[in-house]
């Protein structure tokens, strides 16, 4: 858990790593001593996550790269997509009477992030960095450790790691809008993302 103070706010950070079975622990661990709960996730996210038992295995995109991802992440445990932990918080949520807060865009404004920033020729590119990652050895010990070497791996596509950049900002300006008008605060945020997100948080 990272704490930060965001004006009145108490914030705690609840890092987690995307598709591992087992986060879904931690989350119903920390449950239950906030007054609000936030994910870095869409609004359509989280609605697709509260009738997932209705939707279609399609309703899920999964890309090349999400994958490797999963096979690389398997040494440390089952994988599931959607993320077990981000289910477990919109259960959780859904079993108290409120909802989680969206804190990523909507997906009308990350589709218009991701086209005006991603060239066609990155994007073309993806195929052939999802065969790399395939091939490469990663040298985590930690799951928490390989989340972010295959975040570093991803972002080596210069595009990728401008989006990445945008969310943070969006995501951390989320949280400040968030705590002006609750006093705490659980995040539950992609480990990867957790360093620039706090440190966009600990300027102001």
């Amino acid at each position: 858990m990272i704490s930060v103070k965001v004006g009145g706010c108490d914030v705690d950070i609840l890092p987690f790593v995307n598709g591992l079975q087992s986060e879904a622990d931690k989350v119903r661990d920390a449950y239950g001593r906030h007054e609000a709960y936030g994910i870095a996730m869409s609004i359509e996210g989280i609605q697709a996550l509260e009738c997932r038992a209705d939707l279609d295995d399609d309703a899920f995109a999964i890309g090349e790269l999400d994958l490797v991802y999963a096979d690389k992440m398997g040494r440390f445990g089952a994988v599931e997509m959607p993320s077990p932990a981000a289910c477990a918080l919109v259960d959780l949520c859904k079993e108290s009477g409120t909802g989680p807060i969206p804190l990523d865009m909507d997906e009308a404004e990350f589709t218009e992030l991701y086209c005006s920033t991603v060239k066609t020729l990155d994007f073309v590119r993806e195929h052939r960095h999802a065969k790399k990652g395939m091939k490469k050895k990663f040298d985590a010990e930690t799951p928490e450790d390989l989340a972010i070497e295959w975040d570093r791996f991803v972002n080596e596509i210069d595009s990728y790691r401008a989006v990445s950049e945008k969310r943070e900002e969006y995501i951390a300006g989320q949280i400040r809008d968030v705590s002006r008008y609750r006093k705490s605060l659980l995040v539950l945020l992609e480990v990867e993302r957790c360093d620039g997100v706090v440190a966009l948080l600990e300027k102001t």
